[in-house]
């Protein structure tokens, strides 16, 4: 097991590629320093095999983190849309049991 994590900056994606016979577990994000002071709604985005999905909403004031429990072994992409600051993602990556990967 191996902490992961990342940094997602405003305007831009970030493509998680998987080594073969890994899985990422995919616990929280959080938003990060603002540059202004706000109370907007932050959607997050993972685009999984061409289908572009919201993973939740965070709000600087009311809800700055979600904590969430997936696990992904194909690569995916990470997005926001929040102009005033980036977006942290974190987790851990694990191999796939013998039984489960060829």
């Amino acid at each position: 097991m191996e902490f992961w994590g990342v940094e997602v900056k405003a305007g831009e994606t970030f493509k998680v590629e998987l080594e073969p016979g890994r899985y990422l577990h995919l616990s929280q994000a959080t938003l990060g320093e603002s540059k202004k002071k706000g109370n907007e709604s932050v959607p997050i985005f993972l685009k999984f095999n061409d289908q572009k999905l919201v993973l939740g909403t965070l709000s600087p004031v009311n809800f700055p983190q979600i904590s969430f429990d997936l696990v992904f072994e194909k690569e995916f992409e990470l997005s926001h849309n929040w102009k005033n600051g980036s977006l942290y993602f974190c987790g851990y990556t694990s191999f796939m049991d013998d039984d489960e990967y060829p």
